[in-house]
């Protein structure tokens, strides 16, 4: 997934209102957690995954990433995926 100037805005300037991060990738594995920690340089994210017992926090792989969605605490839902060509 490309990681546009718009998802990285929105991330990095919405740090304290993101309740839950989703992340889906190319296998239909899912990962989805609150938000750990974010790297401006390079830009990674960290989720705390409570579904995945074994891999309590995840780090977001943006090359086999599909669909990230997020959910703020005022209840809105931003979903980012690569535009079909």
């Amino acid at each position: 997934m490309d990681i546009t100037n718009d998802f990285k805005d929105e991330i990095l300037n919405l740090t304290k209102s993101i309740e839950n991060i989703e992340v889906v990738y190319k296998k239909k594995d899912k990962y989805s957690g609150t938000l750990a920690s974010v790297k401006q340089s390079p830009f990674q994210i960290t989720i705390l995954d409570d579904n995945h017992k074994e891999e309590t926090e995840h780090t977001i792989d943006f090359e086999l990433a599909e669909e990230i969605t997020i959910k703020l605490f005022d209840g809105t839902i931003k979903t980012f995926k690569d535009a079909v060509a």
